[in-house]
């Protein structure tokens, strides 16, 4: 953890929270602020996990809409962060990123709470009035978002982004698991009770989400902001959105994210509609399966940010990045007929790929953005990379759900036949069909974006890749850490004990136990 515990005494008093002999003056300060960011992240992990995702795709599919609607939905969040362009201009002219923060999350979160009654308006235009919605809320929370990068870019050390940005999606990622979990159940008693009724439990799902949300308002309110450093020169805002493209190292970055989101979102926005509609999974086995991700996720996350400290996140992305679109490809397989009992078991064994390497991109493609923006001067910087990719996205959400009634009439099969003498034995080896031929495409795709990716320099990065037997060590390593089974214990002893020691939040390396 980042936090040193003293330790119990002769009087027996214990788990009094002390700064260590060596720790920085401030550490007590920055203690306290990154438990509020912490606090904050899980209530907002809260009402995301509730109002969007896998639940926000099965409210559409209760509400029925088309796949046209469902891309809609899925390009919201990103089409919306064009907003960033004049937010950039909002906090570099007021310069209170805590204010325009907090207004902005405020206005946003009440807008979740209005899709609760959209089940009630008539049929057709719930889900208009759904998406709308969405739309609003997600635009003031890219306004948000804006000031809340800049801001946190300043307030944590960068010298433990990785460790902090992992710990966090840790926390957050559990949080999540045990929602969906129970968001699941809910869903699926829901229905087993009121069958023609099951809009109405996602409704109770984004009341509870946007109840937390506001709580998460006011814990952002509490959380210290440090002065923004003051203006080089006389306010331009033509100059200060064009900089961030004039660096060239920046501008390669933005290029390999912009391809790799644009693959991503071809395919992956659309995986819980394929399971619910094309192999016909009920909603309960789908946040199973998401569950699954979510704990590989966790039990990667502090080995990811571990490795991103001490190598780099481009080589974090080297390994990661690969990993998935190999789950991607796997997954344009996956309606084979000939699969038969095996689907269940290749679906749980993709969503755990899958977790491992999405909580590998996921935390450096954000770490890698955030170094290599310029401190005071990162607001401009973080806007043009989450403007550039969310457009990359959201044109692939688009085109996925535009396209997919296209490719649902559509199939392209490849048949393997066998002849002898009085026998003939043939089988379709290979069949792709709807959303299976986006599947195959952003494998492709991702490919390129990985080839635009060697172009990029991080500063500070390691030369030395990250190898196969390193990654068991780390995997070990965090065994350790994370349980004190005896027999869980020896596996991570033997044979990689030289990497026992964790730094501490201060960078200090705490002494043997």
């Amino acid at each position: 953890m980042f936090f040193r515990r003293k330790p119990r005494g002769a009087s027996g008093t214990t788990d009094q929270i002390t700064p260590t002999p060596r720790a920085h003056p401030h550490a007590d300060e920055l203690r306290r602020t990154l438990r509020l960011v912490l606090l904050d992240s899980l209530a907002s992990e809260t009402m995301g996990t509730l109002t969007s995702g896998v639940f926000l795709a099965g409210f559409a599919v209760a509400l029925d809409a088309s796949n046209l609607m469902i891309g809609v939905l899925a390009a919201i969040p990103f089409l919306v962060q064009f907003l960033q362009l004049p937010a950039v201009l909002l906090v570099e002219r007021l310069r209170r990123r805590r204010t325009l923060g907090v207004v902005s999350s405020l206005i946003a979160r009440i807008f979740i709470l209005a899709v609760a009654a959209t089940p009630l308006l008539p049929h057709g235009s719930s889900i208009v009035a759904v998406a709308v919605l969405v739309a609003i809320n997600q635009g003031f929370s890219a306004v948000g978002g804006c000031a809340w990068n800049s801001w946190m870019r300043d307030v944590i050390p960068e010298r433990i982004y990785g460790r902090f940005f992992s710990w966090r999606n840790f926390a957050t990622t559990a949080l999540s698991m045990l929602l969906s979990l129970g968001a699941g159940v809910l869903i699926a008693a829901w229905k087993h009770r009121y069958p023609s009724s099951d809009a109405y439990a996602y409704s109770a799902l984004f009341v509870f989400g946007g109840l937390f949300g506001l709580l998460g308002v006011y814990i952002l309110a509490r959380t210290p902001e440090p002065p923004m450093a003051p203006p080089d020169e006389k306010f331009r805002p033509f100059r200060l959105l064009a900089e961030p493209f004039h660096d060239g190292n920046f501008r390669r970055l933005i290029g390999f994210l912009a391809m790799w989101n644009f693959a991503v979102n071809l395919a992956s926005p659309f995986l819980t509609v394929y399971m619910l509609r094309t192999l016909g999974l009920p909603m309960s086995r789908v946040v199973l399966f998401n569950v699954i991700s979510q704990l590989s996720n966790l039990a990667f996350l502090n080995i990811w940010g571990r490795l991103g400290d001490r190598y780099g996140s481009r080589s974090v992305l080297q390994v990661t990045a690969p990993l998935f679109l190999a789950c991607l490809l796997v997954w344009s397989v996956s309606g084979q007929p000939w699969l038969g009992e095996m689907l269940l078991p290749l679906l749980v064994l993709l969503h755990v790929l899958m977790g491992v390497a999405t909580a590998g991109v996921a935390l450096a493609t954000a770490t890698i953005a955030m170094k290599l923006s310029p401190i005071g001067r990162a607001t401009s910087y973080l806007a043009a990379n989450s403007v550039v990719t969310a457009a990359s996205a959201s044109l692939a959400s688009l085109a996925g759900g535009a396209c997919a009634d296209f490719f649902a009439a559509r199939e392209l099969s490849l048949s393997i036949t066998w002849k002898g003498p009085g026998t003939e034995v043939g089988f379709e080896a290979l069949t792709f069909h709807s959303w299976t031929f986006f599947f195959a495409l952003a494998s492709a795709l991702g490919l390129i974006a990985l080839r635009l990716l060697r172009a990029v320099k991080e500063r500070g990065e390691v030369r030395e890749t990250i190898s196969v037997q390193q990654l068991i060590a780390e995997t070990r390593r965090s065994v350790h850490s994370l349980s004190s089974v005896a027999g869980l214990h020896k596996l991570s002893r033997f044979p990689f004990a030289r990497l026992r020691h964790r730094p501490t939040l201060t960078g200090e390396t705490p002494p043997p136990t």
